[in-house]
């Protein structure tokens, strides 16, 4: 059972230090809060047995809060769940890659390389910007989120067994960010490969995003080759219409653009 009065104590909460995230939000109703409470229990929780998983999402369930709230304020509709009626707010539902990139998913590397099905190491490389196969921008360049979309990404992630990615640098906004070692290699042979932030990202409207990764070349033989396959680990709020495009080729530029 959804507890309503604990998340409507979590959103008076959220409401307080919202502005530290620089958004704009409107306070969910009780109606809205069920709504939430049973998305992000069905789509996080209970999708992952592993209890290191849960705790990431617990700690993190206000920031997908103020989420839902900088959603409803921004796209004007009401939050409802993972099927939402027409004219409402898909969410929280999971990060996909298509609404951040237009790939067809966090494995298409070639669409991110526009060419190739590997990272080169040795140097920075293009992660997520506008020069994928289906955006068709400028390669380095941000993409830009747009109104139909918020994404507020709480941890980096690895579906590759053995990662090979050892640092990643964001830029938003075009203000460059403190790198991130996600140590996952070292840390977690046999469990998930995830990073967990110190402090979630929250993406909304015009919010412009840039992010490289850095692989290293291996010794002794230098390697120029890299697969690896790093993804976005957090919640996503979409406006009902736009969650009834299947092929990401076809994603609005209301959801996300070049810049």
């Amino acid at each position: 059972m959804v507890d309503v009065a604990a998340l409507q104590e979590m959103q008076q909460n959220a409401l307080a230090v919202a502005k530290d995230y620089g958004v704009t939000v409107k306070a969910l109703t009780p109606a809205e809060l069920k709504k939430f409470g049973l998305s992000f229990d069905r789509q996080f929780i209970r999708q992952y047995p592993e209890r290191q998983i849960q705790d990431i999402l617990e700690r993190h369930k206000a920031e997908i809060l103020i989420g839902a709230m900088a959603a409803k304020e921004q796209m004007d509709a009401n939050i409802d769940g993972e099927f939402p009626g027409s004219g409402k707010i898909g969410g929280p539902l999971a990060i996909r890659a298509a609404w951040i990139m237009k790939i067809d998913d966090w494995e298409s590397i070639y669409e991110i390389t526009n060419g190739t099905a590997y990272f080169t190491p040795g140097s920075p490389v293009n992660w997520i910007h506008s020069g994928t196969t289906k955006l068709g921008g400028t390669a380095g360049n941000a993409v830009k989120i747009k109104a139909n979309a918020v994404h507020v990404v709480v941890a980096l992630g690895s579906y590759h067994p053995s990662p090979k990615i050892e640092s990643f640098k964001f830029e938003i906004d075009g203000k460059e960010k403190p790198i991130l070692l996600p140590k996952w290699a070292q840390l977690s042979p046999k469990g998930m490969k995830i990073k967990e932030l110190d402090r979630g990202f929250i993406w909304k409207k015009d919010t412009t995003v840039k992010a490289q990764v850095f692989i290293s070349q291996y010794m002794p033989a230098a390697i120029t080759q890299a697969v690896d396959y790093p993804y976005l680990f957090g919640a996503s709020f979409i406006k009902e219409d736009e969650l009834r495009v299947h092929d990401p080729t076809n994603i609005s530029t209301d959801v996300v653009t070049t810049t």
